[in-house]
């Protein structure tokens, strides 16, 4: 018996295979993107309309609501809410037994999607909770859900921090998260779907910076994005350095993003999270006021 050496190739591998491949991919991430943005903003939505009766106009004050993680990784609402005060409450309790079960099952069909493939976009928008029925829970941020770009958001050129007028900036309190407030430089002017740029001074940055590696020891660093105070002595002046960690970045696609260092504006106030952490100016009552309208003189 003889063995004969093949005379050609069994197939060929077309040339521009890896090209199309990370083409391929790319498409894939970026359509995965869109669907998580789109399924973030509908949650809020969906809640929205349940505690209103789908009266877009009607007052409602749920500022968090509570979604478990399924064995296939997607969400699903267990029925709790917590309002801008921070008490916790059941759609049950709102709109009734009956109610509030058909609005579960109609808002699963959309959390559905905020599973493994869109964690990217609606993880940083949770609060990690303590597991319910041994499944990891997650409390969404509301707020933040709805002011998420349906499209994909691309860096927009802004104003120097040297170039912006600071008679244009007011004095305002802003808080992030319903629980923590600060006081901020803020232009009325420069404002994303309602919320705020602030700029902080330095001792405020501290407090900031202490609150979010707290949060991040209490919740998990892969849900909080960190600010640090590094300070050293260089020809015998003191240097501040103001860094920023989006722990959830690193290890992925996106781990060179991990890691901001924050410029100081002309009169050295930091705008810590900028738009993308969703800071809202607070009232005198303390309610937040998105947009913010500041009084006339």
């Amino acid at each position: 018996m003889t063995t004969q050496r093949p005379t050609g190739p069994a197939y060929r591998i077309p040339a521009h295979l890896s090209a199309a491949a990370h083409a391929a991919l790319d498409a894939t991430h970026a359509a995965h993107q869109q669907l998580g943005r789109a399924m973030v903003v509908t949650a809020a939505a969906a809640v929205r309309d349940i505690l209103t009766g789908h009266d877009e106009n009607a007052p409602f004050d749920a500022a968090g609501v509570e979604l478990v993680e399924g064995e296939d990784g997607a969400l699903c609402p267990t029925g709790r809410y917590w309002t801008l005060a921070g008490e916790l409450r059941t759609f049950t309790d709102t709109v009734g037994l009956t109610e509030a079960g058909n609005a579960i099952h109609g808002m699963s069909e959309w959390t559905d999607y905020l599973n493994d493939n869109t964690r990217d976009v609606w993880r940083p928008l949770c609060i990690e909770l303590p597991d319910r029925d041994r499944r990891p829970a997650y409390r969404l941020d509301l707020l933040r859900a709805a002011a998420v770009p349906l499209d994909d958001p691309r860096p927009q050129p802004q104003l120097a921090p040297s170039l912006r007028p600071s008679s244009a900036m007011v004095d305002a309190t802003v808080s992030a998260d319903e629980r923590h407030r600060y006081p901020a430089k803020v232009d009325p002017a420069d404002q994303r779907d309602g919320f705020v740029k602030p700029w902080f001074d330095l001792d405020t940055v501290r407090r900031i910076a202490a609150d979010t590696q707290e949060k991040a020891r209490t919740h998990g660093h892969g849900a909080v994005d960190t600010v640090h105070v590094v300070e050293g002595m260089v020809d015998g002046q003191l240097h501040s350095v103001v860094l920023v960690v989006s722990w959830m970045y690193l290890g992925g696609e996106r781990h060179e993003q991990a890691t901001e260092i924050l410029q100081p504006n002309e009169v050295g106030r930091y705008a810590v999270g900028g738009h993308d952490w969703c800071w809202y100016v607070l009232s005198d009552d303390l309610h937040p006021m998105i947009p913010f309208k500041p009084a006339t003189a």
